[in-house]
């Protein structure tokens, strides 16, 4: 089952995810899964304890495009708990993730050395204790190069 959902994209990132898309012969759906995948691996730099969920800057010349998707449901529970845990709006880690992430993983695929099944991901839902809601996300990031 796939979970079909959209989310806005500047033109800019667009234009770089397409020739990205090109020049590896990846369909830009799966690259966005793959860059997502690398940027929740820097989520001791990124989360938040607390507060609003952030957006994308508001580009004045209103350059946006809506990016249609249809995720599994693990990475879409990954996007959303990458949400919940980061406090910023899928549009916008998928837009931070792109700037970061895109090269690197661009330059992987054309030498042929990528795997990012480096990446397990796992919900176990949610658990009520009494008033209290317990979330349990399971990211367990496994070294490719460990023997």
């Amino acid at each position: 089952m796939r979970y079909q959902t959209s989310f806005y994209m500047n033109i800019k990132n667009y234009v770089k995810l397409n020739k990205a898309a090109s020049r590896t012969g990846h369909n830009m759906q799966d690259l966005i899964i793959q860059v997502m995948y690398k940027y929740v691996k820097d989520y001791k730099k990124n989360y938040v304890v607390s507060g609003l969920v952030q957006y994308q800057p508001v580009d004045a010349s209103k350059n946006w495009r809506i990016f249609r998707v249809a995720l599994s449901i693990k990475d879409y529970e990954l996007f959303t708990d990458m949400r919940k845990v980061m406090k910023k709006s899928v549009s916008y880690l998928v837009a931070l993730s792109i700037k970061k992430y895109l090269d690197t993983i661009v330059s992987d695929i054309l030498q042929r050395i990528y795997n990012f099944a480096d990446l397990i991901y796992d919900s176990k839902g949610k658990r009520w204790a009494e008033q209290i809601r317990n979330w349990i996300f399971t990211w367990q990031i496994v070294d490719r190069f460990r023997k």
